[in-house]
């Protein structure tokens, strides 16, 4: 009898894991998985914090929220090239150790030339690199 409730608890994790993956592209010869991932490194430091995602749509544009502001921009090159258009941005305030962390990731953001997905890990390349794994950021 407890062996039918485990199995249940077991699949219900799955799926919800599941829900969490990028799905498969949907621009044809894209190599890169639309849906929600959750920034945890720029440049050589880790963001512990977990607290910038961004989710890539089936266009290609991006949309997210950083530590203080949500933001959003279109992808204007063909993947592994990167070129976002103009990023719009919500205007918080946003200061201290945020702030800092938000400024670094727009200007990072903005300047990025590439964009890799491989073993689980999206890059976004350019002089300072960004890297993220699928799923959403903490609150």
């Amino acid at each position: 009898m407890t062996r039918i409730p485990m199995i249940s608890v077991a699949f219900a994790a799955t799926l919800g894991l599941a829900a969490c993956e990028p799905a498969t592209p949907d621009v044809p010869g894209s190599t890169i998985p639309t849906g929600p991932y959750v920034l945890v490194g720029i440049g050589s430091d880790t963001v512990p914090q977990r607290n910038v995602g961004m989710t890539i749509e089936a266009d290609g544009s991006i949309s997210g929220q950083a530590p203080c502001n949500h933001y959003s921009a279109k992808q204007n090159a063909e993947p592994p090239a990167f070129s976002l258009g103009p990023l719009t941005t919500t205007e918080m305030a946003c200061s201290g150790l945020a702030g800092r962390l938000e400024t670094r990731y727009f200007q990072a953001l903005s300047a990025a030339d590439g964009i890799t997905f491989e073993g689980g890990v999206l890059t976004i390349k350019g002089p300072t690199y960004l890297t993220y794994e699928p799923g959403y950021r903490k609150e």
